[in-house]
């Protein structure tokens, strides 16, 4: 009888270990022109683009992430932000959604008051041997997560890259930064391209 206990325990044991998946197995999911290491869980989404190619990566049910390879990518900078007084507001009686609106500024810096309400950080950083703009949100969840590429053949490349999502879960953020640092790019003759 205790045999038999334990042979169960083990045998019980061995299906828990192996039936259980990993939460952090990954995967490559290969799109063509390149490659890209993620979590198991991460599933292609193919879109049509008119001047470049496009795609998505859905992530569990809330989070998508996009890409655009082409001469037209953006490069995922943050529009420019304007800070004006509640009183400058008024006085020119202006429609306040495009303003960052404070009570005071008693010495005006554009630049660093601007700075001050970004929402998101940038960094550079090298990728697949080329130079990568890296940018993710200064509040985890508020803003865009992603990486943009100005050039992926070369100095006189037109091609660009972006991979980005907007407001993304906090752990789907961390696992995006983690995939963009395993990008490779494997050239292959693009219909828009010059060269």
């Amino acid at each position: 009888m205790k045999q038999f206990i334990k042979l169960f325990q083990i045998s019980a044991l061995t299906f828990l270990f192996v039936g259980c998946k990993d939460p952090y197995r990954t995967k490559t999911m290969d799109f063509g022109l390149f490659t890209l290491e993620v979590p198991y869980k991460w599933q292609q989404v193919k879109q049509n683009g008119i001047d470049s190619y496009v795609g998505a990566i859905a992530v569990g049910n809330t989070d998508t992430l996009y890409f655009d390879l082409g001469l037209y990518s953006n490069s995922l900078t943050e529009h420019n932000i304007e800070v004006i007084t509640r009183q400058m507001m008024e006085e020119s009686a202006t429609d306040s959604s495009d303003y960052i609106i404070v009570k005071d500024m008693p010495i005006l810096d554009l630049d660093l008051d601007a700075d001050l309400y970004r929402k998101q950080n940038v960094s550079w950083d090298t990728i697949d041997n080329r130079r990568a703009k890296i940018v993710f949100p200064r509040i985890s969840g508020k803003g865009m997560t992603g990486v943009y590429i100005g050039s992926l053949w070369g100095n006189s490349s037109k091609v660009r890259f972006n991979l980005h999502g907007s407001n993304l879960k906090a752990q789907t953020e961390q696992d995006l930064l983690k995939a963009i640092k395993t990008l490779r790019f494997h050239k292959r003759k693009m219909d828009n391209e010059e060269n």
